[in-house]
Parts: C-alpha cells; sequence; structure tokens
C-alpha cells in the first residue's frame, strides 16, 4: 500500500506542478492583502526604487508564476507574495468620529520593485492598520500579494522581484513552456490546418479551419520535405486564403510549418500516403575504373528519403519483358535513409556505383522502394536504340503531297502575282501609251455624279492616261478663264491622239437642247447651285464652250473623231440627245466600260503580230475591270444599265459586269486572255 500512496502523491505533485493558478484581472495588477490589513491600494506606479520608510520591513519575497484573465484573454502573470514587518511610529493616522468611541489607525507604504533585462518597474502599495495592534507589540507582521502581467515580448527572459534587504529572480517560461502548461493565450492557438481534394483539377488545397478569425492577423508558412530538410518559405500570407499543392509534389515527408501572432507549428497532411512511382527516378552513366573496367554510377531521386535497394538484372530477351537479377552479391544496395543529400530543387538524392560491369544491350539497372508497390525501371544504359525510320518517312511524304496540292491551289492567285509583277508595266504601255484625255463635268451635277466622275478619272490615271478635268484644275481655269484653258486642253488632245469625254446627265441633256435652240444668241441664265456658286459659272462656262467645238466639229462632219460621250449607269438620259451629238460615241458605265476604254485607245499603237494584239486584248479587259470595279464600290453594284442607247456599240461583255473586289486604282490582271481577235 505504500507504494501505491507514494505513486499518488507522486502524481498529484506532478498535476500541481503543471497546472498553474488561475487568476481574473481587471487592470494590469491585481492586489489582495492579508489579515491585519484594513485597506490595501495601488499608491504609485513609476521606475524607480527609492525606500524611504524606515518603518516597514520586507522580511520576505516568494513569486511563482500563474495564468490571468483580462476581458476574456489569458496571459502569463507574475504572482509576488510580500511578508512585511512594520514597526510602531507611536502616532496615530486616522480618527474615526462616528460613534462614541474613537479608534485610532495607521498607515505605512511599501514598495515592490521587479526588473525584466532592459527595464524596471515599481509598486508602492499604501495599507492601513489598526494601532490597537501595538498594544501588545512593537511591531506588527503582515503579508500582501501582488500580481502583475508580463508581456508576450518578456516571455523566454528573466524578472528579478526585489526590495532593500531581499530579491528573488525567475526564469520566465518561452511561449512553448507557457501553452505546454495549458495558457490558454492567443498565441497558444494557432489555426488548424485540413486539406480537401479538387475533382476539377485533381490539385489538394490546404485551408485554415475558422477562416475569418484569422483574416487580419500576421500569417506565414514555409515547406519542406522531411523533418531534417529546409523549410521553403511559400507564398501563402493569409490565412483566411486556400494554398494549393500539386499532385506531382505530394508525398510523406512535405510538411509546413505556419507561424505569427502564434507558436510555430509543424503540419504534415500526407504522412498516410505512399510515395508515387513516378517521383522516383534512377539515372545511370558509364565511367571506367582504375583497371580500364566499366562501371555505373547512378543516381536515386526521390522527394522523401527512403529505404531502396537497387540491384542489376538481365533483361529477358523477345516476349519475356521481366528482368532476373543477377546473381552477386556485391550488385546489391540497400539504403537506410541516413545518406541521402537534398538537392537544390528540393528533391533527396543518393548516389553510388557498381563497379566491374560488363556491357551488354540487356543489362538493367532495377530498385525497389520500400512501402511501394511494383518497380522502378528496368533502366538499361547499354540498350542499342533501333532507328524507326517508317514514321519519319511516312511524315515525309505527307508534306510533299500537302506541298503539291497547295501548290495546285494556288497556282492561279501565284500565276497572277507574278503576271502583275512582270507585266504592269506592259500592260498600261498596251492600253494607254500616253494618251491623252479631257473630261468635262456638266454644270447640274449632284454629288454622286461628282464622286463617280472623280473616281473614274483616278481610275484612267492609273491606268497610264493623262487626264484633264475640269474639276481638278479650278486654278489654271482662273487664271486663263474658261474658254482659252478649254481650246488649250484641246489641243492637246489633237495632238497625243487623244479623246474629248463628255459626260451627260438628264439635266445636261436638257441644257444643250436649250443651248442649240437658242444658238449663239443666248443669254446667260440662272444656274443651280452644285458646291458653291464660282464651281457651278465655271463648269457652265467650260461645258458651253465644249458645246461650241462639238457643234463646230459636226457642222466639218468630223465630230466623231476626237468627241465622245458618256453617262453613268442609273442617271441615263430618257429623252432623244440634240441633232449634233449625232455621231458621237455614247457610252454607259460600268456597264460599257470595254468599250468605252476600246474607244479611248483607238489611237494607241495597236501591234502586228498575234501576239501582241492578245497582250492589248489582256491589258483591255483588266484595265475594264479596274474601271467597273472602282465605280461600283461607289454605286454598290445597285445601278441599272441603260435599256436605249443612241449608238449600239456591240453584245456586252457579261464578265465586265461583275463587280472587282481588289484595289480600285491599280490592275486586277488576270493570267489567261481572251482568244478573241481584235483587229
Amino acid at each position: 500500500m505504500s507504494v501505491w500512496a507514494l505513486l499518488l502523491v507522486s502524481l498529484l505533485l506532478w498535476i500541481f506542478t503543471q497546472a498553474l493558478e488561475r487568476i481574473e484581472l481587471k487592470e494590469d495588477q491585481a492586489l489582495t492583502c492579508g489579515q491585519g490589513i484594513i485597506h490595501c491600494e495601488v499608491k504609485s506606479v513609476g521606475h524607480t526604487c527609492i525606500w524611504d520608510d524606515e518603518h516597514v520591513y520586507v522580511s520576505s519575497l516568494d513569486t511563482y508564476f500563474v495564468h490571468c484573465q483580462k476581458q476574456e484573454t489569458w496571459s502569463l502573470c507574475l504572482k509576488i507574495l510580500v511578508n512585511v514587518i512594520v514597526r510602531d511610529a507611536g502616532q496615530a493616522v486616522t480618527v474615526d468620529g462616528s460613534g462614541e468611541e474613537e479608534e485610532m489607525y495607521g498607515s505605512a507604504d511599501v514598495q515592490v520593485c521587479y526588473t525584466y533585462p532592459s527595464k524596471r518597474h515599481t509598486t508602492t502599495v499604501h495599507f492601513t492598520f489598526r494601532s490597537s495592534a501595538f498594544d501588545h507589540s512593537t511591531t506588527l507582521k503582515v503579508w500582501m500579494s501582488l500580481v502583475v502581467k508580463i508581456p508576450e515580448a518578456k516571455l523566454g527572459s528573466t524578472i528579478t522581484v526585489h526590495s532593500p534587504y531581499t530579491n528573488s529572480t525567475k526564469q520566465i517560461p518561452s511561449k512553448e513552456e507557457a501553452c505546454s502548461k495549458g495558457l490558454d493565450a492567443i498565441f497558444c492557438k494557432p489555426p488548424r490546418l485540413h486539406r480537401k481534394t479538387d475533382h476539377v483539377t485533381g490539385a489538394i488545397k490546404l485551408y485554415a479551419a475558422d477562416a475569418d478569425k484569422w483574416k487580419s492577423q500576421k500569417f506565414y508558412a514555409c515547406q519542406r520535405l522531411d523533418r531534417n530538410g529546409r523549410c521553403v518559405k511559400v507564398e501563402w500570407n493569409n490565412a483566411s486564403h486556400e494554398f494549393e499543392i500539386s499532385l506531382s509534389s505530394v508525398a510523406p515527408c512535405l510538411c509546413f510549418e505556419i507561424w505569427g501572432n502564434f507558436l510555430r507549428t509543424e503540419y504534415c497532411p500526407f504522412l498516410n500516403e505512399t510515395v508515387s512511382g513516378s517521383s522516383v527516378s534512377v539515372s545511370l552513366a558509364e565511367t571506367v575504373t582504375y583497371h580500364k573496367r566499366a562501371a555505373l554510377v547512378w543516381n536515386l531521386t526521390a522527394p522523401c528519403r527512403l529505404e531502396a535497394e537497387l540491384w542489376l538484372c538481365r533483361k529477358g530477351s523477345g516476349l519475356d519483358s521481366s528482368c532476373h537479377a543477377v546473381n552477386t552479391s556485391s550488385h546489391v544496395h540497400t539504403h537506410q535513409n541516413d545518406n541521402w543529400t537534398q538537392t537544390d530543387h528540393r528533391h533527396w538524392r543518393f548516389h553510388g556505383e557498381f563497379l566491374q560491369v560488363e556491357r551488354h544491350p540487356l543489362l538493367c539497372v532495377q530498385v525497389k522502394v520500400a512501402g511501394m508497390e511494383g518497380y522502378v525501371g528496368p533502366v538499361c544504359p547499354f540498350e542499342v536504340k533501333r532507328a524507326h525510320w517508317s514514321f519519319p518517312l511516312v511524315l515525309c511524304v505527307l508534306l510533299v503531297c500537302l506541298s503539291v496540292l497547295g501548290a495546285y491551289a494556288v497556282q492561279g492567285t501565284l500565276k497572277s502575282w507574278v503576271f502583275r509583277w512582270l507585266k504592269v508595266d506592259d500592260v498600261n504601255t498596251a492600253v494607254a501609251a500616253g494618251v491623252e484625255l479631257l473630261l468635262v463635268c456638266p454644270p447640274d451635277a449632284d454629288a454622286t455624279v461628282i464622286q463617280l466622275l472623280c473616281r473614274l478619272c483616278s481610275s484612267l490615271s492609273a491606268l497610264g492616261f493623262t487626264v484633264s478635268l475640269d474639276l481638278w484644275n479650278r486654278s489654271e481655269i482662273n487664271a486663263l478663264g474658261p474658254v482659252p484653258w478649254l481650246h488649250s486642253c484641246l489641243e492637246q488632245v489633237r495632238r497625243r491622239g487623244g479623246k474629248a469625254v463628255m459626260v451627260l446627265t438628264p439635266e445636261a441633256c436638257e441644257r444643250a437642247k436649250r443651248w442649240s435652240c437658242r444658238g449663239t444668241k443666248q443669254e446667260p441664265e440662272e444656274e443651280n447651285e452644285t458646291n458653291s456658286g464660282v464651281q457651278s459659272l465655271s463648269c457652265s462656262e467650260v461645258f458651253d464652250a465644249l458645246l461650241s467645238c462639238i457643234l463646230g466639229d459636226y457642222l466639218l462632219g468630223r465630230a466623231g473623231e476626237r468627241f465622245v460621250l458618256a453617262q453613268f449607269d442609273g442617271r441615263c438620259t430618257a429623252t432623244t440627245l440634240p441633232e449634233f451629238f449625232r455621231g458621237l460615241p455614247l457610252f454607259s458605265l460600268p456597264s460599257q466600260s470595254l468599250d468605252f476604254i476600246t474607244e479611248l485607245t483607238q489611237g494607241a499603237r495597236t501591234g502586228r503580230r498575234v501576239c501582241e494584239r492578245w497582250e492589248r486584248a489582256g491589258a483591255l479587259r483588266a484595265a475594264s475591270r479596274s474601271i467597273s470595279g472602282a465605280l461600283r464600290e461607289i454605286t454598290g453594284g445597285t445601278g441599272h444599265t441603260c435599256a436605249t442607247l443612241p449608238q449600239d456599240s456591240g453584245t456586252d461583255n457579261d464578265y465586265e459586269t461583275v463587280p472587282l473586289q481588289a484595289e480600285q486604282l491599280s490592275l486586277a490582271l488576270d493570267t489567261e486572255t481572251s482568244t478573241v481577235g481584235w483587229v
């Protein structure tokens, strides 16, 4: 029975020493007075210890640590027990006159000083006692208890409590020691980490329980492979966020350490996992020993330090894919996990060598890892890798076929590009050959007609014609006058074998009729405004002067030699033309652009050989497509061909009515030209 009694007493003493006393604080310190003291209070707090009361003597000090609570927050505190002896001062300090009997009281002060390594604190306690206590003795023995809160930053340091005659020094427990003894402080409650699997991505995510509680708290984390490995800091700075781990990084030795406003805590979420075979690898390198014999140097790499066994084996030939161990004990290596070294990539590596090996294509190395199903390998360093030429050959044939098909598909485009690059100058020469053109705008033309006319002139200029347009030469007309400018341009047209083109609209035809009726005795009439008054007046004068020139050639019987009439689809005149317009070729654009461009180039060289005529025919068709495409971009391809023409220019080519999608101002050249002869 005595043995069990001793064990029970020892257990009780151990529990008493492990569990600290718990005290509730209202302020940063608490004061308790013993028997014989009527009232006590903390009088002042400072940093200087001065004992000036000779009637108070501190006989002994005793200190120990307790758990104290203030507003539901627990901390570590120091409880100081002070035994005081007060000598009779022989004077009364307090009188109570509330009753018939008067009782005398005395008071005294005692200082309690405690010092940290870098700071000193002083607390003065004032207490009151009855004077009658000195009736039978000259001294009074009392005690008091003072509890002071220890700052968190002072945990782990020392504290000294002293008085003039005695002192006591204590080692303050560290955070770890305080928490191990049941301290319920904030820093003793680290976040509890949990893991979950994202079934969409397959990744592992770590998260903290009660994440919102730690949202504003300091939080740091690092991870390491194995308990003895380096802890590498990770980007996880908020406990309310999740931390993602890829499946390739999962290993049983992967641990995390977290810290902040709490104790540094380790968390190993994969202790019960097994190492994946894909994360273990072995590499081999051939070397030569001092005796000129072949040797194999091997390196085993894994995320954790493992127990592994390596041996040489001979791979079966044919359908036998198993690897049979070589019956030589010197070729077997069993490694415990004490000789591994950590690499820069945070993996563990172990290396060794097989000596005096025989070079053979079927000689391999196989690895067995403890706790992992199956084997790693076999890895055969001397295996002859056959070159498989079938795949590159099929790939080359496929590329050749694709190249041929691609070339066939784009041959038309390539030929068109080559033809345009090589023949564009020849086409311009074959079409224009320096032909001079004069185009006159009708005075009452609207904005659409003016836009069509300017686009037509730009296209003709791009084809190599020298184009003069009254709308483009306002400064010259203002300087020379409308009539002199017109005659100057007509002289250039005559010398270079060109044409003068009058653009007609229904209003222009009516004006020409009225002009022919008035003859030379006409009076200036009020013009309709187009763009501006000055432009309308100049256009009218140029237009009337051109009518006079056409009338003069008509009377001489040669009107069709240098004058051409043109109108735009959708703006055709519905009335008969004046009599002096008869004999002039009339074209509707863009539907008759081929006939129009042919008429303009009649004076150019035509060539005598068949190949030259074919080249000219192809150039005319390309020029016609360029003009048609440029004009249809403005009309949107909705213009209507005139139903009746004064002079039929022949059968229209349906090919010319198709709008072009290429550039307006450059030739849309075709590689295939028509075989129709142009005589």
